[in-house]
């Protein structure tokens, strides 16, 4: 019996004989059933987090409430908790822009 014959896959233990195609890395291999699942299960993640971080549910505040935010938690440098505001603001703008660009209209 060769080497490449006792290979199966580390995840589900399919003989390679038995898979289409079965990938080696370091120390482990994979097959094509395994990586399939594995597909859907990052779409699926993927997927979860969009609708947990959608841009649209964010309520944008304007710089100087984002500044009164910050005072609570910065003590002094005013220019830096302004700049920070400002960009914040920027931030969610640019998403806000390509997320109606990429749509066609604003959801």
């Amino acid at each position: 019996m060769s080497k490449e014959e006792n290979l199966e896959c580390s995840f589900c233990g399919r003989k390679k004989v038995e898979t289409d195609l079965l990938i080696a890395g370091i120390d482990a291999h994979i097959c094509d059933k395994c990586i399939e699942q594995a597909h859907g299960i990052v779409l699926e993640e993927i997927l979860e987090k969009e609708d947990v971080a959608n841009p649209a549910d964010l309520e944008v505040k304007k710089p100087l409430e984002i500044k009164s935010f910050l005072e609570e938690y910065i003590i002094g440098q005013d220019q830096t908790k302004k700049t920070m505001a400002s960009s914040c603001l920027q931030s969610l703008q640019k998403i806000d822009t390509t997320k109606i660009s990429s749509r066609g209209s604003r959801d």
